[in-house]
């Protein structure tokens, strides 16, 4: 019986996100083997077991590979981090552990956020990956009534709180922040979203 035309599209395009993801694994191993600076897209493609010419069909670049490469870590990251585990759990606690363990990062994995902070396109490439996971957490606390935050704004304080995880990284990388910063920012992203400042500091010192 011949495919229908729907199951031959879906059948494609499966085969395409299949061979994409196997450029993003094989480029993910070879960053952290040998770094950016090393990386030959005819090893990538050699290494994901696909044609050389193949690379083209997903990307134009080593560049635009290891750009998604980050974003697809910082988002499968940042999904994980702001999923409740049990539908009571405090949404507050979810987005400071969120937010803590992010800019953790930069201390328990430096070559990464090295990585990620010299992006030519870092902010973008954050942004795109973090924002969806990140706004449907803080969502979920306004709904719950946690934060107190007028719904016209979630995106631009999203982007605020985002933008300012990945300064401090960049800030913790580079040597000017010491121990300690991704709690601190915790509890101030906490007092963004309206809890009050003692309560926010409650929240912070239960996921220490």
């Amino acid at each position: 019986m011949a495919k229908t035309p729907s199951r031959s599209r879906t059948s494609q395009a499966d085969r395409r996100e299949r061979t994409r993801r196997s450029l993003l694994d094989a480029g993910r191993r070879l960053i952290a083997d040998k770094g950016v600076a090393g990386l030959r897209i005819s090893e990538i493609t050699t290494e994901a077991d696909v044609a050389l010419g193949s690379f083209y069909n997903y990307f134009d670049t080593k560049e635009d590979l290891v750009d998604a490469v980050v974003g697809d870590t910082l988002a499968n990251v940042a999904t994980a981090l702001s999923t409740k585990e049990t539908e009571d759990q405090d949404s507050a606690e979810v987005v400071a552990t969120a937010i803590q363990r992010f800019v953790a990062i930069a201390y328990e994995d430096p070559d990464f956020a090295q990585l990620l902070v010299h992006l030519n396109h870092s902010e973008e490439v954050m942004l795109g990956s973090v924002s969806p996971p990140a706004t449907a957490a803080v969502v979920d606390g306004l709904e719950s009534g946690r934060f107190k935050l007028e719904p016209e704004a979630v995106d631009i304080v999203v982007t605020t709180i985002l933008g300012g995880a990945l300064s401090l990284m960049r800030a913790i990388v580079m040597g000017r922040v010491g121990p300690g910063a991704e709690l601190v920012y915790a509890e101030h992203a906490l007092r963004m979203l309206g809890l009050a400042p003692a309560r926010a500091r409650q929240v912070v010192q239960r996921i220490a």
